[in-house]
């Protein structure tokens, strides 16, 4: 049992240090410069949230992938250098929408951006 796990450890460790942390070329953004942006990687498997101010507004970002899988990623600390990050490592991002919380009530969305290369 332990070669086994020791096994899927090795590999695991070999596909994600053989895949890039991001494709070279421009990717994806959404935003919005009173709160924060968005962005997705030109490869559709890395995706960030940042909160551009430590506010009563939290951002965060909810994304769906090529196996249906819907996420979601907020950006924890507004206003600082530290964004929500996340990766797919099964298929890719498909559509993204980057959403805002005003004291923690009110929700607001930007439309979705869908991915269609």
């Amino acid at each position: 049992m332990s070669k086994i796990i020791t096994l899927v450890a090795a590999l695991l460790a070999v596909v994600t240090l053989a895949s890039p942390a991001a494709a070279n070329g421009p990717g994806w953004s959404d935003g919005d410069s009173r709160y924060g942006y968005v962005q997705v990687s030109a490869d559709r498997k890395h995706i960030k949230v940042c909160d551009s101010y430590a506010d009563k507004t939290s951002v965060y970002v909810e994304y769906a992938t090529t196996y249906l899988l819907k996420h979601t990623v907020k950006d924890e600390k507004g206003g600082d250098f530290e964004c929500g990050e996340d990766s797919v490592f099964f298929g890719t991002i498909t559509v993204f929408k980057i959403c805002f919380r005003h004291n923690h009530v009110s929700r607001e969305c930007n439309n979705p951006v869908w991915i269609k290369r």
